[in-house]
């Protein structure tokens, strides 16, 4: 005889339920908060090459895809094409993994439910042999998720670079002004007229000024390490539409 403990468990808003939701919320606040403030801003720029690089080999990704479309008439390419778009759409994933990871910023939770992945089995794919291939192909060329990937990877080249190269460039060039005081000797003597933002390098006083530029350039790295990250990983999220 059932007294309805089952029955309890199992509703929708069952506080184990409630507690392990409460769970995933806090967990991702907390991540949100750890990609900001003094360490956040010391790893922005590390995580910034990490994003370049990626977007750099996604982009090469997507130019072999569109290379892979062209080689269908020669039949070829119905079995490259689902090869290459599956690894362009890992790639977006680690994209998005990653700005899960650092910034809160994930896929939402509705993601997947209009189309599905490509990892997964398609009916259109199923037959044997070329006619297999070709369903597959064709397939994987009409969802819309192919061509999000496709226009994420080119979008890395551009916004989403420029977005996670900025720490890294404010970090190398503060770190280039605070040492100017060691290296403008040889620098100048090497590159004569040279100048380090507005400062005019002849000098030990003049390096003293860029090292002070420098330590400038370093904090506001620091500082705007972290935003320019997280718009870089909402910009992909929003591309993706996932």
């Amino acid at each position: 005889m059932s007294d309805g403990t089952l029955g309890v468990a199992a509703q929708p808003g069952a506080p184990g339920q409630a507690g392990q939701a409460g769970h995933d919320d806090g967990a991702q606040n907390r991540r949100t908060r750890q990609g900001g403030g003094l360490i956040g801003g010391l790893l922005a720029p590390w995580r910034g090459l990490v994003l370049m690089l990626l977007g750099w080999t996604a982009a090469v990704v997507s130019w072999l895809l569109i290379t892979a479309i062209t080689t269908l008439f020669i039949w070829v390419g119905f079995a490259l094409v689902p090869l290459v778009a599956k690894a362009l759409r890992g790639l977006a994933d680690c994209q998005l993994r990653l700005g899960q990871r650092w910034y809160g910023i994930g896929p939402s939770k509705a993601a997947g439910l209009g189309e599905g992945h490509l990892g997964a089995p398609d009916a259109a794919a199923a037959a044997p042999g070329v006619p297999g291939l070709v369903k597959g192909a064709l397939s994987v060329l009409r969802r819309p998720s192919t061509w999000r990937d496709w226009a994420w990877a080119q979008l890395s080249l551009v916004a989403s670079w420029f977005l996670a190269v900025v720490p890294l460039l404010l970090f190398a060039l503060g770190l280039f002004g605070i040492l100017m005081p060691v290296l403008w000797g040889p620098w100048v003597s090497t590159w004569e007229n040279s100048w380090y933002g507005f400062i005019r390098l002849e000098s030990a006083r003049s390096a003293d000024w860029a090292a002070g530029l420098g330590v400038v350039w370093l904090l506001l790295g620091l500082w705007i390490g972290p935003y320019a990250l997280r718009a870089q990983a909402k910009l992909a999220r929003a591309v993706l539409g996932r």
